[in-house]
């Protein structure tokens, strides 16, 4: 997500990077769900090949996936500042008038429900005990 950042964002391409990072958060939770990656469903499924493998991820790999989430989320916050806007108007107007605030608000929060963080400790490790 931090690559994102070097770009000029623009309003045109906001929806396909909307998508793409919700594709991301789907794939996020297939893996913290330990199941297979449907490509043509993009989605977790628990249809996996028989010789297919799938292993679940470490409370200490959680922890970075949290935290690289929660950091990656706000560099956008701050990326989207840089969105060419009229005098006067915040992104967070151009978002709302194209439509997409909500779909920026809600960025990852399927990953992060999975993970246990949405329950107002959002930013206290200890929230996340037995959740993960």
């Amino acid at each position: 997500m931090q690559s994102i950042t070097g770009y000029h964002p623009d309003v045109e391409t906001l929806p396909q990077l909307l998508d793409w990072l919700n594709e991301l958060d789907r794939g996020w939770l297939a893996v913290l769900r330990s199941q297979a990656w449907d490509s043509d469903m993009h989605t977790g499924t628990t249809n996996a090949a028989p010789d297919q493998t799938i292993a679940s991820m470490s409370q200490t790999e959680r922890t970075r996936l949290r935290s690289l989430l929660i950091s990656g989320t706000g560099s956008l916050e701050e990326w989207l500042l840089r969105l060419d806007a009229p005098a006067g108007q915040s992104y967070e107007f151009i978002l709302e008038s194209l439509g997409l605030q909500q779909a920026f608000d809600e960025l990852f929060t399927g990953t992060l429900a999975e993970m246990g963080s949405l329950d107002g400790s959002m930013n206290v490790p200890q929230g996340m005990v037995g959740t993960c």
